[in-house]
């Protein structure tokens, strides 16, 4: 009957190992929501930010305290009265950085009367919607462009899952 050798049966790998996950769609799905979440959650933070200041914002002098010009995350703590007279001590990161600013400079700040200590902005940065809208716009053509790339390949996923899992995988 032959020369051939018989093969065995292949034991098939569970679904539960990180391997066969990483290759599904499902966990593309699952990354691909939460990035496109975020990115929009981000952009809807941004305009109702903007929309407060720009709507109920009150313009107040304010002294540079502290500078902190790192790369990414670069922000002054700011002091300043509010109108009613309440002194607020705060992180702005919304601020124009040119001329770079020093410990005692003096600045205009925008802030919002009812959280003065958390939406603070330099108004010389103007009406942020720009960045609102870019943050909503990513969000959603992040969502929509992946959503249609994995509905469209959502089949050879699944084979290369299965692939790996029978122990034919292709890498």
């Amino acid at each position: 009957m032959g020369w051939r050798r018989r093969r065995t049966p292949v034991r098939l790998r569970s679904r539960w190992l990180p391997g066969y996950w990483l290759r599904h769609p499902l966990a593309s799905l699952v990354v691909l929501l939460v990035g496109a979440g975020w990115l929009l959650l981000l952009g809807i933070d941004s305009a109702y930010r903007t929309h407060r200041l720009n709507t109920y914002g009150v313009r107040a002098p304010a002294t540079v305290l502290e500078v902190h010009g790192l790369q990414r995350d670069s922000y002054v703590v700011a002091s300043f009265t509010t109108a009613d007279g309440h002194h607020v001590v705060t992180q702005v990161s919304d601020y124009h950085w040119r001329p770079r600013p020093r410990v005692g400079d003096a600045a205009t700040v925008v802030y919002d009367p009812a959280a003065p200590d958390a939406i603070v902005r330099d108004v010389r940065i103007g009406d942020d919607y720009l960045t609102a809208w870019v943050g909503v716009g990513l969000g959603v053509a992040l969502g929509l462009g992946g959503g249609v790339f994995l509905w469209r390949t959502w089949s050879t996923w699944c084979e290369n899952a299965e692939d790996w899992r029978s122990g034919r995988h292709f890498a």
